[in-house]
């Protein structure tokens, strides 16, 4: 590697240095690292490099055919930097597509932003689009590792081929490791180019280095496409000014709020000021060796100091000299005198953005006058720290146009003093932002004060235990609740919450419950050592991850939580650093459907600890691996989970006094199924034949869900990814097939079968209308050992409900009580048997399926004494069979159906059938309903084989079977041919 130590005094010459020396002169330098000044602007030269290269006719001996920038100054992750390439290419929209839908679906898994990795297939797409061509690549490599193109599919630069590598590690406002530093990382380079002697503000390099980082944010994110970049430059220098002028005790918890000081400041105004500043704030970040920050100091700020008082601003300077900045930082040693009271009142009343604060973190406050920004018009940004004032009648009341006010340690001087008029609290209209750090204002939480927060986008409390500032209220106080006037009325476009309890919370303290519903705005929130926080609330928020490792933290105490409403919710990411899964939930409430209203819950505060509920009604399918990890962990649970979008379907009922009753739930989704069965959705089996008997209806399906229920309906997404059974990790078809008890899925447009595996929980399933669905049960699901029901209807393209070939488990079925199915036209078998025996089955309906052959098969390695003595059903009672005109027999031919305990057996339309069941001997006799015909065209073994007519009663035949006239056909008949003569 070569090393050169460059001599560029300004910017342009920086470009046209690189350009001249290295880039055309380019035999032995394919990879070339620039390190800028003394670590600075490097990322900008680069960018303008590859905008000359880029121009129109520049450089043309060169023959470079592409310049690849890829701007990943402010590092996310591996596929964020593909992402990059990949726009810059302008690949296909499928190219990106690919990318899109990786991301969602990490999002739903949960993974980290930064551990996510290149996609091959895209770095494929890229190797096939670069492989041919000259290129040029300018790479801005934020990451602080050393990465290789090639794993993105970047063709190999060796110094035998004609591509080159213009590369850096610099971000954008970084000037801080050495060269000894970063040597280990650029040794593939060719090139190391650095310079070391010119100061950058003397010479016409910072200025240039912010206007070219400014146009490259602006033209990264598409909500600053419309920007004068000119501000970005001006959101750069007050990040620069916070950088310089706070005190060093301070400087990290305020600088963190540049985003919200710059857009409060008016920098950055309009409809998508609070994206645009989130946006910033994550390119501006400065980080200068000392040499470097004291030379930039000493060029751009002002300081003067008197009385132990510091104040700093910048320089009326901005390229002619003309441009002037309004802020102020003040820090003082010891208390502020009147007179610097005074001088400080009438020389600053123009600061549009201020901040005060002792020059170290001390137990010195300073003490504040009332009135004292009074006439201070302009003020919009006001940070105070460690300020005595009055609470009632605080100094900034006067100021009406503040949108910003942080109190950091700030104490009210005049305790028990009556608050002043309402009306002289007019300028938290304008206000966007509270931040209290370790300060306990509670005046501004008396509900007098609610209606006036008309504007408030961010609450920040910190170090402030709860109970006191709502303790001070009302004497008991367990329930804070910030979404109601009864503390404090939220807006619903606040859209950051942060409370930080720094003291540790006393083991006596009440526990309190956070309640932020409603705030549609909300998009994230900081909760923090909280340690007696015991239910949280955010229903109707915006929530879209809610991560438990970074953004509701340390919160031991909670068991509640509430996310109703959350139509953006993708993730709960729960903090398993530990043993056990925390927080230690014992109720989750989830629903990410579309709703206006969030019914309260019923809270069972007696509940045995340890014992976990969950009911979630989720769209996507996905969510519902945030759910298993949770479910997973713990050893009692029960759970309802509806997947789907209708809003029929798992509706909270609101019942109760404290809050209204979760556990309506069940009940009130069982009424309503049941209302539609009701209406006569089964009504065609009820008709009786003109002169028939009538038979029994066809039974209704089973609607009490049991303590682990599962529910897949219409509107549903992503089932057919989240119902595979190979998945790698734990999806929605781990709750299906290895912990519900009850299982109802209907309405269903996809081919998707249910998940393999064991089913060693099921005690009933209900599938119907699914119109798609071939297979319900794959051939490898097994056990089956719980199940009691199995009620099927309208599967119209269905084949079997179990599959052949399945893990031949001894006790699969040995409990099914109850087997239904109704209008599956393409059934062909039901059930594929291994054992000898179905033990438990009592009632056989089947209806309306006209392609059935067999109920009954066998499959795979049976037991011989299947063929020899067949499969024995010693407690079926009842057989209903109806509309099965291609049935021959109940079970396969090759063994017999044998059931000593037959009450009743119904036939109707099964006009292929030649084998009943055997019966017992010297039981009772077997009622039967069936046709003439049918009844004439039967088989039978003998009396010796338990088989033979004298066993059963004798049977009733339909008087009128030839022709099936309903009798509503009979009475439309009569009814059209009376009134026809009439018209």
């Amino acid at each position: 590697m070569i090393k050169a130590n460059v001599n560029w005094d300004t910017f342009d010459w920086a470009v046209q240095g690189i350009l001249e020396h290295f880039v055309k002169n380019q035999r032995d330098t394919r990879v070339i690292y620039f390190d800028g000044w003394r670590g600075f602007g490097a990322s900008a030269v680069l960018r303008a490099v590859a905008d000359e290269l880029t121009s129109r006719g520049a450089w043309p001996e060169l023959h470079i055919d592409k310049v690849i920038q890829i701007d990943c100054s402010t590092w996310k992750s591996r596929r964020a930097m593909q992402r990059a390439i990949a726009v810059e290419l302008k690949l296909d929209d499928s190219v990106i597509e690919i990318i899109d839908k990786t991301d969602e679906e990490d999002d739903f898994k949960g993974v980290d932003e930064g551990s996510r990795s290149e996609i091959m297939s895209v770095a494929e797409v890229i190797d096939q689009v670069l492989r041919d061509h000259k290129f040029m690549v300018a790479f801005h490599n934020g990451s602080g590792d050393y990465i290789d193109l090639g794993s993105f599919g970047f063709p190999q630069i060796t110094l035998f081929r004609s591509n080159l590598i213009l590369w850096t590690f610099r971000k954008r406002f970084q000037g801080r490791e050495r060269y000894s530093e970063i040597k280990d990382k650029v040794k593939n380079t060719h090139l190391f180019a650095f310079e070391t002697e010119y100061y950058i503000t003397r010479n016409n390099i910072l200025f240039p280095v912010l206007q070219k980082e400014a146009a490259a944010i602006a033209a990264h994110y598409p909500c600053m496409r419309e920007i004068d970049p000119e501000r970005i430059v001006h959101c750069c220098l007050y990040g620069l000014f916070l950088y310089l002028c706070l005190p060093k005790h301070l400087e990290n918890e305020w600088a963190a709020r540049a985003s919200v000081y710059w857009m409060c400041d008016g920098i950055i105004q309009g409809d998508q000021a609070w994206e645009i500043s989130a946006a910033l704030s994550k390119e501006i970040k400065w980080d200068l060796q000392p040499s470097l920050q004291d030379e930039v100091r000493q060029e751009f700020i002002e300081s003067s100091s008197k009385n132990s008082v510091s104040i700093q601003r910048f320089k009326n300077r901005y390229f002619d000299g003309q441009k002037f900045y309004p802020w102020i930082t003040i820090t003082a040693s010891n208390n502020i005198n009147p007179e610097t009271l005074q001088d400080i009142r009438s020389k600053n009343a123009e600061a549009s953005s201020y901040f005060l604060a002792p020059e170290r973190s001390s137990d010195i406050t300073l003490v504040l006058s009332d009135g004292l920004f009074d006439q201070w018009n302009n003020l919009q940004v006001l940070q105070l720290s460690y300020c005595d004032f009055s609470f009632a009648s605080p100094p900034f009341i006067g100021c009406q146009n503040l949108r910003f006010i942080g109190l950091d340690h700030c104490k009210d001087k005049k305790e028990g003093c009556k608050q002043s008029d309402l009306r002289k609290w007019q300028f938290l209209h304008s206000l966007l932002v509270l931040d209290l750090i370790d300060t306990i204002w509670y005046q501004v939480f008396s509900e007098d004060m609610a209606d006036l927060f008309v504007n408030l986008r961010e609450l920040n409390i910190v170090g402030v235990y709860c109970s006191h500032i709502w303790g001070q209220l009302q004497n008991k106080i367990e329930y804070v609740d910030l979404s109601r006037k009864r503390n404090i009325k939220l807006p619903s476009t606040l859209r950051f919450f942060r409370l930080d309890d720094r003291q540790p919370t006393p083991q006596s303290t009440p526990g309190i419950e956070l309640s932020l519903k409603g705030c549609m705005g909300l998009e994230s929130l900081f909760l923090s050592r909280i340690s007696n926080l015991t239910e949280l609330d955010l229903s109707g928020t915006a929530i879209r991850i809610l991560d438990f490792t970074a953004m509701v933290v340390e919160v031991s105490g909670l068991k509640r939580l509430f996310l109703l409403g959350c139509k953006q919710l993708q993730a709960i990411k729960w903090d398993n650093s530990g043993s056990t899964i925390k927080p230690d939930l014992e109720l989750l409430c989830v629903d990410t459907r579309s709703r206006s209203k969030y019914p309260q819950l019923f809270v069972d505060k007696n509940k045995s600890p340890g014992f976990l509920s969950v009911h979630a009604v989720i769209v996507d399918a996905r969510i519902a691996r945030s759910l298993c990890a949770l479910i997973e962990n713990s050893y009692h649970v029960d759970m309802h989970i509806h997947v789907t979008s209708s809003t029929i379907y798992g509706e909270v009922q609101s019942e109760g006094t404290y809050k209204d009753s979760i556990s309506q739930l069940s009940d009130h989704v069982n009424m309503q199924q049941q209302d539609l069965i009701s209406a006569g959705q089964y009504h065609d089996v009820q008709l009786s034949m003109v002169g028939d008997v009538p038979m029994q209806s066809f039974p209704l399906p089973p609607t009490t869900m049991l303590s682990r229920h599962i529910e897949i309906a219409q509107g549903s997404h992503n089932l057919e990814s989240e119902l595979d059974d190979d998945s790698p990790i734990l999806t929605l078809a781990h709750l299906v097939q290895g912990k519900a008890e009850s299982l109802h899925v209907h309405d269903l447009s996809t081919i998707t079968p249910l998940p393999g595996g064991q089913w060693c929980c099921l005690k009933w399933c209900r599938i119907e209308r699914c119109p798609k669905i071939e297979i319900v049960f794959p051939k490898h699901a097994w056990n089956f050992y719980g199940l009691e029901t199995a009620w099927v209807s309208d599967l119209l393209m269905a084949r079997c409900i179990w599959s052949k070939g399945s893990l031949q488990y001894s006790g699969s079925f040995q409990n099914l009580q109850h087997l239904h199915l109704r209008s599956c036209p393409r059934l062909q078998f039901v059930l594929p048997v291994w054992a000898s025996s179905f033990p438990d089955l009592k009632t056989l309906h089947v209806i309306h399926c006209s392609n059935l052959h067999n109920i009954f098969v066998l499959d795979g390695d049976y037991p011989e004494q299947i063929t020899v003595e067949g499969v024995a059903f010693p407690k079926l009672t009842t057989i209903h069979l109806h509309d099965l005109p291609m049935l021959r027999q109940i079970c396969d031919v090759e063994f017999k159906m044998v059931a000593p305990a037959l009450e009743t057996i119904k036939i109707r339309g099964c006009w292929g059938l030649r084998r009943l069941p055997a019966v017992a001997a010297d039981g009772p006799k077997p009622a039967v309903e069936i046709e003439k015909d049918v009844w004439d065209a039967l088989e039978w073994d003998g009396v010796e084989a338990d088989h033979h007519p004298s066993l059963f009663q004798a049977p009733v035949h339909s008087r009128y079977y030839r022709k099936k006239l309903p009798r509503g056909s009979v009475l439309r008949y009569i009814y059209g041919a009376c009134i026809g003569p009439c018209t």
